[in-house]
């Protein structure tokens, strides 16, 4: 199960075991306090009847004087307990007065609220069951809805790859007939685009982890920013490693980050812009001269864009690769200022023994 989708299996079970529990508890409220009432009513009758045949002693016997605020026939609650005041035949001036005490009361009511409440473990337990149950009935259509679309592009995905082998293999072709220049360069970079996105999609896709492997961060770097000076002739890219790292990750994976970072620097770029990436301890830094964002909080939402091109899925998916890496990052961007993007290494970087020279490059094309 992936992970949006146990997010949303725990937020709709939690939804419908909280409605249905809250409606439990209500019905119980509801039906305490109705017992409640016929518990007072019934006592007052039985008072009613004590005061015509005062047998035992149940409720204590008291005299007051008649008051024109006590209301006869009428259970009041006081701190010693319940009482009510009845007529006494042949009096004008004094009024029967009989109490239950306050332990008596309390122990009647404890007694209605136990058998009201009674059981509530178990019905939690069914509300509980009955709650997942209903959960996986209401996601279901949604969880077949995007399988079949994910099947739909994968499916996509796998009929492209007949064509751009072709195109790959056509191009190889060319290349050898009339040899390597420039526009030969940005066709090979235009077909790695479109690799480089069907892996996008891939990765989008995938539910498996990839394997850990050692890598060099600058030859990872190297051979990247190799592939985007061919594809962008008329921006700058610099690499700026004082030192290099040794790093244990799904090297894939770090790719795809790389690759989306560096593909947004350059798609985004100022004509003769600069792309610089750079190292400080372990926080990679890929930062350009782009026309910037107006909402860079927005940035990782996916589908989010702020021009025509693309899809939003880029960075999207530079966020899913990084957090399943265990790698922080951090994006500030201005509006026609530019970009940077710092990724945080510290969880999968190793100093390179013997390779602590300065390695500094500069290519304009």
């Amino acid at each position: 199960m992936k992970k949006y989708e146990l997010e949303s299996l725990i937020k709709s079970f939690v939804l419908f075991f909280l409605l249905m529990s809250a409606l439990y508890f209500l019905v119980a409220t509801l039906n305490y306090r109705d017992r409640q009432r016929h518990l007072e009513d019934r006592i007052l009758n039985e008072m009613r009847l004590y005061s015509f045949h005062p047998v035992g002693d149940r409720f204590d016997v008291d005299f007051e004087t008649k008051e024109e605020h006590k209301d006869l026939m009428h259970l009041y609650k006081g701190e010693s307990g319940v009482f009510a005041y009845f007529e006494i035949p042949g009096s004008q001036k004094y009024l029967l007065k009989l109490s239950l005490p306050l332990s008596n009361y309390q122990a009647m009511l404890d007694q209605i609220r136990r058998e009201s409440f009674a059981g509530w473990e178990l019905y939690l337990l069914v509300i509980a069951a009955i709650s997942f149950l209903l959960a996986l009935y209401t996601l279901y259509p949604l969880k077949r809805a995007l399988e079949l679309n994910e099947e739909f592009v994968r499916d996509v995905l796998h009929d492209l790859n007949t064509p751009l082998s072709s195109l790959r293999i056509n191009l190889n072709i060319l290349q050898k007939r009339y040899g390597e220049d420039r526009t030969m360069k940005r066709m090979f970079g235009a077909l790695g685009t479109i690799h480089a996105f069907q892996s996008n999609l891939r990765a989008f896709l995938s539910r498996q982890e990839g394997q850990m492997e050692r890598c060099s961060l600058r030859e990872l770097l190297q051979e990247r920013l190799e592939f985007f000076r061919a594809l962008y002739p008329g921006l700058s890219f610099e690499l700026n490693l004082a030192k290099d790292l040794s790093l244990e990750c799904n090297r894939e994976a770090f790719l795809r980050i790389i690759e989306n970072l560096l593909s947004n620097a350059g798609k985004y770029n100022r004509p003769n812009g600069k792309v610089i990436v750079s190292l400080e301890g372990k926080l990679l830094k890929i930062s350009d001269t782009g026309k910037g964002m107006a909402h860079p909080e927005r940035a990782f939402q996916r589908y989010y864009k702020e021009g025509e091109r693309g899809l939003g899925l880029g960075l999207h998916i530079v966020k899913k690769l990084a957090d399943e890496m265990g790698i922080p990052l951090r994006l500030q961007s201005e509006v026609d200022q530019g970009t940077e993007v710092v990724l945080d290494l510290s969880g999968i970087a190793h100093s390179s023994k013997g390779n602590e020279d300065s390695a500094s490059e500069e290519t304009e094309g």
